[in-house]
């Protein structure tokens, strides 16, 4: 059974997010991504306004399309940690959680995935200003999350440093998606060594592991 193919929106989210990811903001006219849609430039106004609109929407499609984390905010009521164990085993499921997402299985990666990182890559030293609300929304929810799993296992912690830690564990994970290409001409293209959930279970106990034993040590 063949695919379907996209609606018009999505054709020309596609095509924007493609470009976008190739050539930048100031690279990309809207013409360029009507042009890679074969679509009427006439409907890129319809639909988003101008470029900075269909930028937020390319974004905001990427955030509704994810199939983990990030297309459904958590009810932080349901899944905030009760006490040291529970925030333990909330955090390797956040990381798990995570690491799917940043890194998906090789068995379902495509162009729109690779798009997808090198746009965000992007956007990480300096985030446009309409996209912060955005990702505040979205990923907001989930950090979280973390950083009430590593305030209820490390108390003694100040803000800055929970902080700290948050960003590095962060960072661990998107790093393995993100820096894929670098990671590969600096480490090598080794073959997985496991499942992909082994994967992200070696990364956990690595995130995990300074956080927890230092705490006990106390």
């Amino acid at each position: 059974m063949e695919p379907s193919l996209p609606d018009t929106r999505t054709a020309l989210l596609q095509a924007a997010l493609a470009c976008f990811a190739s050539h930048g903001f100031d690279g990309t006219s809207m013409r360029r991504v009507a042009d890679s849609a074969g679509r009427p430039l006439s409907l890129l106004s319809h639909y988003f306004g101008n470029k900075e609109g269909l930028y937020l929407e390319v974004f905001k499609h990427m955030f509704e399309t994810s199939v983990h984390v990030i297309a459904s905010p958590l009810d932080l009521s349901d899944m905030l940690p009760l006490d040291r164990q529970g925030a333990i085993r909330l955090l390797r499921e956040q990381i798990h959680l995570m690491y799917q997402e940043a890194v998906p299985n090789e068995a379902f990666t495509n162009s729109l995935q690779d798009h997808k990182a090198r746009l965000w890559v992007q956007e990480f030293q300096s985030p446009r200003p309409s996209l912060q609300p955005l990702m505040k929304k979205h990923l907001g929810p989930v950090i979280n999350v973390l950083r009430e799993c590593i305030r209820v296992i490390r108390p003694d912690l100040k803000e800055a440093q929970l902080a700290f830690i948050g960003i590095a564990i962060t960072g661990q994970v998107v790093g393995h998606g993100t820096m894929v290409g670098l990671n590969k001409v600096i480490w090598g293209d080794h073959p997985p060594f496991g499942t992909h959930f082994q994967e992200a279970e070696l990364l956990v106990d690595f995130c995990l592991h300074g956080l927890v034993t230092a705490s006990l040590s106390e």
